[in-house]
């Protein structure tokens, strides 16, 4: 026995055999040990303090959708494909976490980890100029600490000894706020390889994973601190199922855990690094980019609409015109712990991410169609991808798709039969071809006589 763990877990008999003493006075041993370090008694008051916070994304429909925000404490993710918005959302949170109590903040600091890039100060810059909740009087940069770690030892070190460090010395500085959200931008950029892919590499992948992981939740739950990993996506590739088995396939838990679901399209696109680090984050947030635009409505609220109307030539990037359709994107909460499966649309202005008001809808039915795709038709999916539509869809312009109303009245693209009768049959009995035109095709390719 090296230590009071190995007594504790121990069995009394297996102590005595080990030690050859009698029962009793192990039993006499163990009573003396937990006495030792038993704990006295604490104050309620304390057991609150060290109770999970959670502070604003900088907009109410947003926080409501997460559970009440960003939650400390838990391991964060945010998929999405390039421009998705995963970026903007991070630099929005690494400035509202700074915010004081009384406006939605936990008054702490972030540090933000770039693997392959820079913290993007210029961008960071005009959000903190134009969000509402934000000023230089309660945000700073300072408050904003930045680490590059293009290698996985570089960012193991900055997990295990760096970070540890930097939070127990600002401890001790009552002037500094205490670290509250770790950012890391963009994780699957570090399993970039160019090598042939084999068991070996996966299984130290995953090996890899599970390191990183257990520092980052060591981290979130000794200093309850938040934290969000940004993280890729990959093309879904559905491959016909091996007949047999009533095991789950790879196939069915990607659905459920790697990709979002909540309109037609967005399953194309599944997380990256795979099963082995979807089961070591806490929540999973789907980005997604539609393809859709969309005029905002006069009725929307003002706050959603302040960035409109601004056209710096330093924001036409972002900031749509009020003459333009805005550009769509979608959040879906795939699995969260402190929050139900759901999705919103959303844009990106200066101010960050904006939730689309009346956009939220909720995906547990979803779900549950999920666990039943096993005993449902491709047909019976396709009709039931028809009525899983954004609200907002009837009103915005898809990009690079034609009106389905300049498109020909074919039984493809009109509403369907309202009774038994066949579809073809109405439509041609509705366009009937002339009836000498197969004699006229059968006069064209006769050959032609002519007389010597």
């Amino acid at each position: 026995f090296k230590d009071v763990a190995d007594i504790l877990l121990a069995t009394p008999s297996d102590i005595s055999r080990a030690c050859k003493i009698p029962p009793h006075e192990v039993n006499k041993i163990i009573s003396l040990i937990c006495r030792e370090h038993a704990q006295p008694p604490r104050p309620l008051q304390t057991l609150l303090s060290d109770a999970n916070e959670s502070f604003t994304t900088g907009d109410s429909e947003l926080d409501s959708i997460l559970g009440g925000g960003i939650t400390t404490a838990m391991v964060w993710e945010v998929v999405g494909e390039s421009a998705a918005g995963k970026t903007q959302l991070a630099l929005q949170l690494s400035l509202l976490v700074q915010l004081p109590h009384d406006l939605g903040g936990i008054s702490g600091s972030a540090c933000y980890i770039t693997i392959a890039s820079h913290l993007q100060t210029s961008r960071l810059q005009q959000i903190l100029d134009g969000h509402p909740l934000l000023s230089p009087s309660v945000c700073a940069f300072s408050d904003v600490q930045t680490v590059q770690t293009p290698t996985i030892p570089r960012l193991i070190h900055v997990l295990s000894t760096f970070l540890p460090q930097y939070i127990d010395n600002a401890s001790k500085d009552p002037s500094s706020k205490p670290l509250k959200l770790l950012v890391i931008d963009a994780l699957a950029e570090l399993f970039h390889s160019v090598g042939k892919t084999t068991t070996k590499t996966l299984v130290e992948r995953s090996r890899q994973l599970s390191e990183i992981s257990s520092h980052l939740h060591r981290l979130a739950s000794k200093y309850r601190i938040a934290v969000l990993v940004l993280n890729e996506v990959i093309d879904v590739v559905d491959r016909d199922e091996l007949p047999g088995g009533d095991a789950i396939s790879y196939r069915d838990q990607s659905r459920l855990f790697g990709r979002a679901d909540s309109i037609p399209g967005e399953d194309r696109k599944e997380a990256a690094l795979g099963l082995v680090w979807a089961n070591q984050v806490n929540a999973r947030i789907f980005l997604t980019r539609t393809g859709r635009r969309r005029y905002l409505d006069e009725s929307e609220p003002p706050q959603k609409r302040s960035a409109v109307g601004r056209t710096s030539t330093s924001q036409i990037a972002i900031t749509p015109v009020d003459d333009q359709p805005v550009l769509i994107r979608r959040l879906s909460v795939v699995f969260s712990s402190v929050a139900a499966p759901a999705s919103c649309d959303y844009i990106v202005t200066t101010e960050g991410i904006s939730v689309i008001p009346g956009s939220t809808v909720s995906l547990a039915a979803s779900y549950a169609r999920v666990n039943q795709h096993l005993t449902t038709s491709p047909a019976a999916a396709k009709m039931r991808q028809k009525d899983h539509v954004a609200p907002l869809d009837a009103g915005c312009v898809a990009d690079g798709f034609p009106a389905e109303s300049s498109r020909p009245p074919t039984p493809e693209n009109e509403l369907g039969p309202t009774d038994d009768v066949d579809e073809w049959d109405s439509f041609w009995a509705q366009n009937s071809l002339p009836d000498d035109v197969f004699t006229q095709v059968d006069s064209s390719d006769a050959p032609s006589t002519s007389n010597a």
